[in-house]
């Protein structure tokens, strides 16, 4: 029992020291008695007194004094100091400390004398001064500073001095220390002080010496600086020269010799070496040491010899082959074109990225508790060995698929939304992928914050993995602001028409995703960011519309060859963001040897800012065909709709006056003369197309159909129907596919003595079935001399492009083409069609895309071999 208590009684005790205040614990508490200060002043100075009374008592106390307010009815400043001590020893006090203080104009001056009672000495005085009050703080602590040092006998730096240096300055010395003339002398900021300058890196040595004197002492810090460098040199080296090491090492004439710089820079050129695969390189580092405290360094370098991966080793595979699992890492052995290849060569991260890659097959693969160590990796004298040790455990198969927490879909419809299905093998990879979906789907209603977390449960005995999907969805959230940056041309309206969802919606990923889409796809800048941010509330979110505006106009001119027009020239004016507003507007001349084309155009994407298009075309066109020619003036009004989401309708209203001349009878049956054509077009547009020009995914279809009659005022009565579908698919890499058909019938009506063979169809030439000449795929029955269009047509595309410059724009394209032309009684033959194929390049330039591209005849009954083909101008 005893035990007990006396352990109990040493416990407190220990708690009780414990808690003491470290000052208390590590030295004597002295108590002073301060006096309030007399003012003396032409004014009334407030509360001045107390406030510096305060501040001098606060510093003290800080130190690790007592501080105790003396109160006295008489003037201190005029008591005997005999009372004084008596005083003192009454009242217990080590120290009496009082003063007074002078005001005049904006000098304060204080006059403090501290008495020592123990020794029983003389007051000892202090004086600071202050010009104005905002000094006022700076001259307190100064003289609270100096009585600290009277009352603990703690000395006050007078002066601070370097010694020992010879290149580097003492004031940058000086400037590394926090230590300061009027200081207290603190052992602590002096250790602080040593450490600063030998962060410097350029001294050996650093010491501090102390002088003392009566008034106070000097600190003086005493160096021995490192040599400097006189000369770096190397060694050895015959892979490198000398300036590519330097390139590469930190240590350099005139530098601070710096061991610990010497050894980053081995380091650098060891890997300089190992890049090249040498990676049994042996450098070292010898500084030798000169007169004047210099010195010149040598890396000596022992090359070796280039070693590759001779020897990749996996240990632990059964399921899968060795070749099957070296086919999804990037190491690979040294192989017969290693020297151009790269193949052996050892590089450490991509190992790291192999151990994950491996990892990553087999989890793929149904190996759920696959695991790859780190290789190990064993330099010999010939070559490399790189060893990974594979644990394959089972593979699983996926059990059930079920969904839990906050549903908003049935189970069937989440479960078809997925591409995990029963018995399939699984694949963390698709479950991260399916997980992803289910919370795009939640987002698309709403939950941007909706969170998906998959557990699995494993059955060992079916090696089956059960998948449970916890689903919370979390507050539905709204757009609460659309903010639009980077637009300095175009109006923000014209952006706004774009973004498919409004400020106060619900929250919709396609529709950022569609806004998106379709600011990329009107081609009026170079980059587009949508990212949500946070806003004023968790179930709010703004919208930062990021652009970054280019160039919408053109002006260009040129000339060349074209296989339809030979010889041309071109000049253009064109604008597709007129103003700012979105507006496009064209002028354009083409001058050929067989032509001459003035058009202009103008279109209002949003008139009346609805998805209204309405636009205008005027024109003169002067063409000669093989039997003819043609002079045309006209022009054509046109209207556009959006009806659904892909979906617009047009109307178009065409007006043409042509003259019909220098008509070869022999050959054709075009009667010369001037004619009027009327005619109403309207059409029907789908185009999902992920970009106008060179797009990559997405579809684009159309049908037409113009009617021309005398009702409408003019002289040719024809109706005429067109049907066109392009298909864009991704491939593989930067391979896109496309598909493209296009159909036509013209049902004539025009009187039997006029000829619009113009309005016929022919194919051949760059933008049909390429190889053939223009006109050269016709309906001329066989025999006869007199050239003749068709009344229907098809015509098939099948084309394979992909990027060769891609900064440039620079695309390859392989092709097949195949079509015919035929008069209204004949039967359409898909066997017979006139077949072509080949491959060429487009540039996609600010002038518009440039082709060239050479088709080679297959099935072209009476025609072979084949043709280049030059246009400048749109595809398909």
């Amino acid at each position: 029992m005893k035990t007990w208590i006396s352990k109990a009684v040493v416990g407190m005790i220990l708690i009780a020291v414990a808690l003491l205040p470290v000052n208390t614990m590590g030295a004597e508490k002295k108590s002073v008695g301060m006096f309030p200060l007399k003012m003396l002043a032409a004014g009334d100075t407030g509360p001045l007194g107390h406030r510096i009374f305060s501040m001098i008592s606060d510093n003290l106390i800080a130190e690790g004094a007592m501080v105790t307010s003396m109160e006295l009815q008489d003037d201190v400043t005029l008591m005997a100091l005999s009372s004084l001590q008596a005083m003192g020893v009454s009242h217990g006090m080590d120290y009496l400390l009082w003063g007074t203080v002078f005001i005049a104009g904006e000098k304060i001056s204080m006059d403090m004398k501290v008495k020592d009672i123990i020794a029983g000495t003389d007051p000892v005085p202090f004086f600071a001064e202050a010009q104005g009050v905002e000094n006022l703080f700076s001259a307190v602590n100064a003289l609270s500073t100096e009585i600290s040092g009277e009352i603990f006998n703690r000395k006050l730096i007078e002066k601070i001095s370097v010694k020992g240096n010879i290149r580097i300055e003492s004031d940058a010395i000086l400037k590394m220390i926090h230590s300061a003339k009027g200081d207290i002398y603190s052992p602590e900021r002096l250790n602080s002080d040593l450490k600063a300058i030998y962060g410097m890196g350029y001294f050996n040595d650093v010491r501090i010496e102390r002088q003392d004197y009566d008034n106070g002492l000097e600190i003086i810090y005493s160096v021995e600086e490192k040599p400097s460098v006189r000369k770096v040199k190397f060694q050895g080296n015959r892979i490198y020269e000398e300036q590519e090491l330097f390139d590469v090492i930190s240590t350099s004439t005139g530098s601070i010799l710096n061991i610990y710089k010497l050894k980053a820079d081995v380091a650098a050129i060891e890997t300089l070496y190992t890049d090249k695969n040498y990676h049994n390189c042996e450098i070292k580092y010898e500084p030798k040491l000169l007169e004047n405290n210099q010195a010149d360094v040598i890396f000596t370098i022992k090359e070796g010899k280039k070693l590759r991966i001779e020897t990749l080793v996996l240990e632990g595979n059964e399921f899968f082959s060795r070749k099957e699992i070296l086919k999804h890492i990037k190491t690979s052995e040294r192989g017969f074109w290693s020297w151009i290849t790269s193949s052996g060569d050892l590089d450490r991260n991509e190992l790291g990225q192999d151990v994950y890659r491996m990892e990553a097959f087999y989890k793929n693969n149904g190996f759920i508790d696959a695991r790859v160590s780190d290789p190990e990796i064993t330099f010999e004298k010939e070559g490399i060995t790189v060893k990974f040790k594979i644990q394959e455990g089972a593979q699983f198969h996926i059990g059930e698929v079920a969904f839990k927490g906050d549903l908003i879909f049935s189970q069937d419809e989440l479960v078809d939304g997925l591409t995990l299905e029963t018995d399939d093998l699984y694949s963390r990879d698709t479950l991260r992928a399916n997980m992803l979906s289910l919370a795009d789907r939640y987002a698309d209603k709403g939950f941007a914050n909706a969170d998906v977390r998959p557990s699995i449960a494993r059955d060992i005995e079916t090696k089956k993995v059960n998948i449970l999907f916890d689903i919370q969805k979390g507050d539905p959230v709204y757009f609460e602001r659309i903010q639009i940056s980077g637009n300095t041309k175009t109006r923000d309206k014209v952006i706004r028409r774009q973004i498919t969802v409004h400020e106060q919606d619900l929250y919709s990923l396609s529709g950022i995703q569609r806004s998106t889409a379709n600011l990329r796809r009107i081609d009026y800048f170079e980059n587009v960011e949508i990212k949500p941010t946070r806003g004023s509330a968790e179930d709010k979110v703004n919208l930062n519309v990021d652009i970054t505006e280019k160039s919408t106009g053109a002006f260009s001119f040129g000339g060349g060859y074209s296989s339809e027009d030979k010889i041309f020239g071109m000049i253009s004016v064109s604008e597709r963001n007129f103003l700012g507003k979105g507006q496009i507007t064209s002028l354009k001349a083409e001058v050929s040897a067989s032509s001459t084309k003035y058009t202009f155009s103008f279109t209002e994407p949003w008139l009346f800012d609805i998805p209204l298009s309405a636009g205008i075309d005027l024109y003169k066109w002067d063409y000669e065909y093989d039997y003819y020619d043609k002079e045309s003036t006209g022009g054509a009004l046109r209207f556009g709709y959006k009806i659904f989401d892909y979906t617009s309708l047009g109307i178009k209203y065409g007006y043409e006056d042509f003259t019909i001349e220098n008509v070869d009878e022999d050959y054709t049956d075009v009667d010369a003369g001037n004619y009027v054509t009327s005619s109403i077009t309207t059409s029907l547009r789908y185009d999902s197309r992920n970009k106008a020009f060179n797009p990559t995914k997405g579809s684009e279809h159309s049908i037409s159909v113009e009617y021309a009659g005398d009702w409408l005022g003019g002289e040719i009565d024809f109706t005429k129907y067109i049907v066109e579908t392009g298909w864009y698919y991704p491939l593989f890499w930067k391979f896109t596919g496309f598909l493209h058909g296009r159909g036509g019938f013209l049902d004539d009506r025009s009187d039997a003595d006029i000829d619009i063979d113009y309005e016929r169809f022919y194919l051949g030439g760059i933008n049909s079935v390429r190889g053939y000449d223009w006109q050269d795929i016709n309906a001329t029955p066989k025999g006869e001399t007199e050239e003749r269009g068709g009344e229907k047509f098809l015509q098939f595309n099948a084309e394979v492009t992909f990027p060769i410059i891609e900064e440039m724009k620079l695309v390859g394209v392989f092709f097949y083409d195949a079509g015919d032309v035929y008069e209204k009684s004949e039967d359409i033959k898909i066997e017979d069609l006139y077949t072509s194929f080949g491959g060429g390049i487009r540039w996609y330039s600010p002038m518009g895309p440039i082709r060239i591209e050479y088709g080679s005849i297959l099935n072209g009954n009476e025609y072979s071999g084949g043709r280049w083909e030059f246009s400048m101008g749109g595809t398909f």
